[in-house]
């Protein structure tokens, strides 16, 4: 019995054919973004050559910057570059037309544009990084060493202050993979939805929803906050003794690593659902 909702071969097909057109959509971009970490120093040398008559060894602060700034761009241009497309009444109806089932599209675009592009990116970025470093001593660590520091002494100082035993593995680079594949996903589902000026919309409901969220939430937290802590004075309750009441707060506090990776785990399945909604909603 054919299987019209998820088949492997079918899905094995298309997810190459979707790798090449995002390779010819986003490539040359892409690899143009991921030589800034080459560009960026060789541009801050020849200037600082001309004007100061000495050859400028940018430090890895610089270029952690640096990389920070051309991911962003990278992360929130990407998907929609290489799908904003789907939007178009002509190349779109196009799209809708492929040997695909809307499951199997929906997951072959997030494997592209929220795993393979990123590691694609980051591998060029870091490489041509070490490279410099290797050439030239004086610029410091590789900018992927200082990002596994910052890390491991941000997550101490959380587990540490929250008296929390997590720590190993949890600092590796790695796990920060999860938040990387959120962002790209949220800006490809702006890819799918809007049909112009994708990435400032995007951002532009991301603005929006917080404020929102945050008018919701905050009032609520703070006014409740007051009167635990207002009745915690009253009978001289500790802060731990406090906690303690509420058995949901403790876990957080015990496990503050796991439950940001729950968290972020639920916002990608409630990202994939919309976005699989929306593949199956596109008409032209």
């Amino acid at each position: 019995m054919k299987n019209d909702v998820f088949n492997f071969n079918r899905f094995g097909r298309y997810l190459v054919t979707d790798i090449k057109n995002a390779v010819s959509r986003y490539g040359i971009s892409l690899l143009v973004l991921a030589s800034f970490s080459f560009a960026g120093y060789l541009l801050a040398g020849l200037f600082s050559s001309v004007v100061g008559l000495k050859w400028y060894s940018m430090p890895v602060d610089g270029r952690l910057t640096l990389f920070v700034f051309i991911t962003f761009i990278v992360l929130t241009m990407g998907p929609s570059k290489i799908y904003g497309f789907i939007t178009d009444k002509k190349e779109g109806a196009q799209f809708l037309m492929l040997p695909a089932s809307p499951l199997e599209k929906t997951i072959s675009m997030i494997i592209v544009a929220c795993i393979l592009m990123p590691l694609a990116y980051f591998a060029i970025y870091f490489s041509l990084d070490e490279l410099l470093c290797l050439f030239d001593p004086n610029c410091g660590n590789p900018i992927i060493m200082a990002i596994h520091e910052f890390r491991y002494d941000s997550v101490a100082r959380v587990v540490n202050n929250m008296q929390s035993d997590e720590l190993s593995g949890w600092t590796r680079p790695a796990f920060m993979l999860d938040d990387i594949a959120q962002t790209a996903m949220v800006f490809l589902l702006g890819a799918l939805v809007f049909k112009t000026s994708k990435t400032a919309k995007t951002i532009g409901c991301m603005i929006l929803l917080t404020l929102v969220l945050s008018m919701i939430i905050i009032p609520i937290i703070t006014c409740g906050g007051f009167d635990v802590l207002k009745a915690a004075i009253t009978n001289d309750v500790t802060p731990y003794e406090l906690i303690s009441q509420y058995p949901v707060l403790v876990w957080f506090f015990k496990h503050p690593l796991l439950a940001d990776f729950l968290i972020d785990t639920l916002w990608i399945v409630a990202l994939f659902v919309l976005i699989l909604f929306r593949v199956k909603k596109i008409k032209h």
